[in-house]
């Protein structure tokens, strides 16, 4: 959370778990909880998670392989004796892997010694490293292959499909997209097929009543609650098909459209390097190093 001071309360808090699931793998949760009057849709706190995350993920995917080989051979040089005899101990690989300077580094030091002290105990964690370790490994070097950006990034396999509120967004971004595309092209041709029609066939058919000819002609073709149907239709696309209307509506469902594409791009692969080059491009232009 975040306070004005160190008395006063903090106006929001943001809580996550980071759950190990298999070796160079875990499942990120997280929560928020803070003082607003109304209700934040789930489906957006995501999309901005899913951004937050996406800055630092790829870097991490790289940062675990030299982590997991640490802890691996630290196992087997058995730089810890419980964990080295398989017996739960302690491999302290983060705390001489990483170095931490700045005071707001303290919750990467607590969850770092929270990992060191747990993970050599964990069901079948030293043996999936060790594992891990004898495939991908020759003369202390890794040999696994680096997974593309695709991939790891690829937020419908790790979130979306596992999420219902996000699912259903995506749906309805799909329905969306697909009934402004109707609209759109019921509405052009429309124009085009009112454009090419005969002004005397037209006149006929906004006003069937005209005159007796035309009448005799749609009784013998239709019944009289058809034609009437069929002239209120008439008249419902001849105000449609109005520049006044037809233009607005044309623009509204590109709008439509293009706003669901938007949001539903959110819920599948984005980060790619031109974005992941950008967004270095503006770290460094606002955290200059001194």
């Amino acid at each position: 959370g975040r306070r004005d001071n160190s008395t006063a309360p903090s106006g929001f808090i943001s809580a996550f778990w980071v759950c190990p699931t298999g070796a160079g793998r875990s499942r990120f949760m997280s929560a928020t909880v803070g003082k607003i009057p109304f209700s934040i849709p789930r489906w957006l706190i995501h999309i901005n998670l899913n951004n937050f995350l996406d800055q630092d993920t790829f870097l991490l995917c790289g940062q675990h392989r030299a982590v997991l080989q640490r802890e691996a051979e630290g196992y087997l040089k058995g730089e810890d004796a419980r964990a080295g005899g398989g017996g739960g101990g302690t491999n302290d690989v983060r705390k001489s892997t990483y170095v931490y300077r700045s005071p707001s580094e303290r919750m990467p030091v607590k969850i770092g010694q929270f990992f060191d002290a747990t993970l050599a105990r964990a069901p079948n964690r030293k043996e999936g490293v060790l594992a891990w370790y004898g495939r991908n490994s020759q003369n202390h070097k890794l040999m696994e292959l680096w997974p593309s950006r695709e991939e790891v990034l690829d937020r419908y396999e790790q979130h979306t499909k596992a999420c219902p509120d996000s699912m259903d967004v995506v749906r309805r971004c799909d329905g969306t997209m697909k009934g402004s595309k109707a609209v759109a092209l019921a509405l052009t041709f429309a124009k085009m097929a009112w454009r090419s029609r005969p002004a005397a066939g037209t006149a006929a058919l906004q006003n069937p009543f005209a005159s007796g000819v035309s009448l005799a002609a749609v009784g013998r073709l239709l019944s009289l609650s058809a034609s009437v149907a069929r002239g209120g239709i008439e008249r419902v696309a001849a105000r449609l098909l109005r520049p006044a209307a037809f233009y607005p509506v044309l623009l509204l469902a590109f709008l439509s459209h293009y706003a669901a594409s938007r949001v539903r791009r959110e819920f599948f692969f984005k980060f790619d390097e031109g974005m992941h080059r950008e967004d270095v491009g503006y770290i460094a232009k606002n955290w200059v190093d001194l």
